[in-house]
């Protein structure tokens, strides 16, 4: 699904809202997660998942078309685990 779709389910799912008030909710949410996250804190959605920022640490690998050997620098990435709730209803 793409987040123009999650806007028009949004919009009908809710008759009062226009796809222009959707669209920013949606945004205002999006915008809140991420300065959550930049801000070092686990962002936690109840029967859905937990978003946390991980540390990758610097690492040798291969450059799958040269087989050339790279470093790999260490970085931040995101991580998600899914809820038990979630994990259940899709298997």
């Amino acid at each position: 699904m793409t987040k123009s779709e999650l806007i028009i389910r949004l919009a009908r799912q809710f008759p009062g809202i226009r796809r222009e008030d959707a669209r920013e909710m949606l945004d205002l949410f999006l915008e809140a997660m991420k300065e959550g996250l930049r801000s070092g804190d686990t962002v936690e959605l109840r029967d859905f998942g937990v978003l946390r920022i991980r540390s990758r640490s610097q690492r040798k690998a291969r450059n799958p078309k040269t087989g050339e050997k790279v470093t790999v620098e260490a970085r931040k990435v995101v991580y998600f685990k899914q809820s038990r709730t979630l994990k259940g209803r899709l298997l």
